[in-house]
């Protein structure tokens, strides 16, 4: 049985492990400074595949086997080890294009928005339409808040959504916690340490929001 195992390692930081009976394949998204944000990581990270929205962001990641893990900062279409990645640039007028990671593996497709700032247009979410997990930031800040989070959800019919980017103990950035966005989407906050999901398993008619305990 094939099926993705999603931890959160805080702010936009997830570890997405790819696993079927003869082959596994881990994706890292966004790791931060320790030192800026607050917020520990593991001293060892291993990954195949390492998605930085921020290129200026330096943190080591080992790959598998002595191998150095294929990063991917700049905007293109990739495939790596039967993943399909598309970073996505979206223009950003004060500042450099901010882009969005759409991932594709295993009949999933999960998009990640990196620190997105603004509401998208109609043609940009015509761009990223069939998202079947969502990763949003939702603490505003430098980044979209509750509100238009929900939003965005909710214009993407995302079937699970996967708050990131809000205030936990211990983080120095100014952020709102993750509650506003649940009581925007009237979901419940139960959180859990891990999400597990295959195809199959996805909702057919209602979105999903997983809260993550921060690893």
């Amino acid at each position: 049985m094939k099926n993705m195992i999603i931890t959160w390692l805080g702010q936009s930081c997830f570890k997405i492990d790819i696993k079927s009976q003869n082959e596994e394949v881990t994706i890292i998204t966004d790791p931060f400074d320790p030192a800026v944000v607050g917020l520990k990581l593991p001293r060892t990270l291993t990954a195949d595949i390492v998605l930085k929205s921020d290129p200026e962001v330096k943190y080591p990641i080992e790959g598998r086997e002595g191998k150095k893990p294929f990063v991917i900062e700049t905007p293109g279409e990739y495939e790596v080890r039967g993943v399909f990645v598309y970073a996505i640039p979206f223009s950003n007028q004060n500042s450099p294009p901010e882009f969005v990671f759409w991932i594709e593996a295993e009949g999933i497709v999960i998009l990640h928005t990196g620190s997105l700032t603004r509401v998208l247009s109609e043609t940009e979410l015509q761009a990223i339409e069939g998202v079947d997990l969502l990763m949003v930031p939702v603490g505003g800040g430098t980044a979209l808040d509750a509100k238009k989070a929900a939003e965005l959800a909710s214009e993407l019919e995302a079937r699970v959504v996967m708050p990131m980017l809000y205030k936990v103990e211990g983080l120095k950035l100014k952020a709102e916690g993750v509650e506003p966005f649940l009581k925007i989407v009237g979901a419940k906050s139960e959180q859990m340490p891990k999400f597990k999901v295959t195809r199959k398993d996805l909702p057919a008619d209602e979105m999903k929001v997983v809260v993550l305990e921060k690893a």
